[in-house]
């Protein structure tokens, strides 16, 4: 993901995304957003719709119990064509937002977030016609 585009999520969801700079042998959360700025929307949408539920179910909760209950994502990637999005905190609705917003991506391209489709090869990616043909000409040509 673009640096401005990790740079935006970061300091919209403070919270969410508080181990973003630690140690690479501590948090997976240091290696950034592994996946392209096609699911920027989505990530955004997800964190946005988490935080609110969060914030509302835990009004009322005692601070320690506060603290376990928010999410706090630990790694943001691509994998076998779609978004993973693991956290720790929540429930079994962040549970259930989580798996929608993953779905969601294998139906967007991770480039350019238009419909896309899974696409096999050396490496799976959910990509639309016209990000998929960009990929194998850049393939194509590399191999000239």
């Amino acid at each position: 993901m673009k640096p401005e585009l990790d740079k935006a999520l970061c300091e919209k969801y403070p919270i969410i995304f508080k181990n973003r700079y630690e140690d690479k042998m501590t948090s997976c959360m240091s290696w950034g957003f592994e996946c392209d700025d096609g699911w920027y929307g989505i990530i955004d949408t997800l964190c946005h719709e988490i935080q609110r539920y969060v914030d509302l179910k835990s009004k009322n909760m005692p601070p320690e119990e506060k603290e376990f209950f928010q999410v706090v994502a630990t790694q943001v990637k691509e994998k076998f064509g779609t978004l993973r999005f693991y956290y720790g905190g929540g429930d079994e609705v962040v549970e259930g937002m989580v798996s929608i917003a993953e779905s969601l991506t294998c139906r967007t391209c991770e480039c350019c977030g238009c419909p896309g489709s899974r696409r096999g090869g050396s490496w799976i990616k959910t990509l639309c016609d016209k990000c998929n043909q960009e990929k194998n000409k850049l393939e194509t040509d590399a191999c000239v």
